[in-house]
């Protein structure tokens, strides 16, 4: 019977459960969070400790031919070790960090950080520097003396550390969690001391090994396919809703999960109207003509991202847009203008390219309204009062491809652009009225 002349079953039964770890961690994306980050870098170091750990031991029954190299490898697998606990420490100072604390918490957490990579580095300078002794025997044989002393002394000290940072922070960190440091405070506390009468079992690589695979079901490890689909779904419909409200009426809607409305003193609003549209079904065919009111109406969509104006909505062959909300902002009713105008000129190279005579009636108004949201379903964000009826009247007793203004926005245009007074019109719900028409 084979007899192996290394005592190294349980660092290698240890190393194959970290390598499986391994294998499925790094198999698929993970949730990006400090503790996850903290735990790849426990893996890492685990197999790199357990693989000098090995090395090591076998290396130790031939140091007499490569005395140098047991060294290397002996305080190369300590210094891992060191490694290990202070990653061990870091994670359990991660899981009381959290979005709202304050920053003088931040910082002193930051500081607790410092402090523990500033112990790893003056520990790791005493195993490198200090000496190592062998005792026992055949398979037996083990590594002794103040380079393993200082492992212990740090692991003592982080594991007080880990016990005092639980306890004061123990309602805000997470039940799951916190069974992986109770693991690593358990086999730390139990292995050392059983390592600590017994020598030549050689069982530290296996505790932490153990404790790698306690954290592996403890930390979160969430379906990242299952979170990217539901990302981009959210995603989908943030863009939906985007394309019925405008962002900033989407992001109040959600926040307060109720309809709303509010008052606006000085909005311009935009009426546009094809001429003839039932002439032009009959003429063409109704199919026909609502394939080209969707293409001109998406080319009309696609100028909103160049002017800060907002569509309403579409009603028939009637677009509506409006300047000045739900985000106010002065001299709304040039913007609006400058829009009205691209329209007209959308129409002209619109016509050119699909070969059509397609007429447009454009009239705006400016004055105070009550903008938002009503009802529970199929709600839209949507103006009222008596600007938006004379607005409508304004491109209902307008001129084709041309822009029909009210007295009161004439009023505001006067001096900087041309106006065209027109002969004084009863209008309907408004009595007589003198509008105007605006020269490009």
């Amino acid at each position: 019977m084979y007899i192996m002349p290394y005592n190294i079953e349980f660092q290698i039964a240890g190393l194959i459960v970290v390598l499986i770890l391994l294998v499925v961690f790094f198999a698929k994306e993970r949730f990006h969070s400090l503790q996850n980050s903290i735990y790849r870098a426990l893996l890492i170091i685990t197999v790199l400790e357990l693989i000098l750990d090995i090395a090591s031991v076998i290396t130790i029954t031939n140091r007499e031919l490569c005395p140098r190299l047991n060294a290397f490898l002996s305080k190369g697998y300590l210094v891992a070790m060191l490694s290990y606990i202070a990653c061990v420490a870091l994670y359990t100072l991660s899981n009381t960090i959290y979005s709202s604390m304050p920053g003088w918490k931040k910082k002193m957490k930051l500081a607790q950080a410092v402090m523990i990579f500033a112990a790893l580095t003056v520990c790791c300078v005493l195993v490198i520097m200090r000496d190592l002794f062998y005792g026992g025997e055949g398979k037996f044989i083990y590594s002794y003396g103040p380079a393993s002393d200082t492992v212990y002394m740090f692991s003592t000290l982080a594991v007080i550390y880990v016990i005092f940072v639980l306890l004061i922070n123990i309602k805000n960190i997470p039940p799951a969690r916190q069974l992986s440091i109770y693991s690593f405070c358990i086999m730390e506390g139990i292995i050392a001391i059983v390592q600590m009468f017994n020598k030549e079992l050689l069982i530290i690589g296996f505790g932490t090994a153990a404790t790698i695979m306690i954290m592996y079901f403890t930390i979160e490890n969430p379906d990242m396919k299952m979170i990217k689909a539901l990302n981009n779904a959210n995603k989908k419909n943030r863009e939906l809703l985007l394309n019925i409200l405008p962002e900033s009426v989407a992001d109040r809607l959600k926040d307060s999960n109720s309809t709303f409305t509010e008052q606006f003193n000085d909005v311009t609003i935009m009426f546009l109207d094809l001429v003839n549209f039932s002439k032009l079904s009959n003429d063409i065919g109704a199919q026909k003509i609502v394939f080209l009111l969707n293409k001109f109406f998406s080319q009309i969509d696609d100028l909103l991202g160049v002017f800060r104006v907002e569509k309403i909505k579409t009603m028939g062959d009637s677009y509506m847009a409006a300047a000045g909300i739900p985000d106010y902002y002065e001299e709304n009713h040039e913007e609006m203008l400058r829009f009205a105008f691209a329209v007209l000129k959308l129409l002209e190279g619109f016509n050119k390219r699909n070969g059509t005579n397609i007429q447009v009636r454009i009239g705006l108004n400016t004055g105070p309204v009550v903008a938002g949201i009503i009802g529970k379903k199929k709600f839209i964000y949507d103006l009222w009062g008596e600007a938006v009826n004379l607005a409508s009247r304004m491109e209902s007793y307008g001129v084709p491809d041309r822009i029909a203004v009210s007295p009161y926005l004439a009023k505001k245009l006067e001096g900087n652009h041309t106006l065209e007074a027109q002969p004084v019109t009863n209008i309907k719900g408004f009595g007589e009225m003198e509008t105007y028409l605006v020269r490009d």
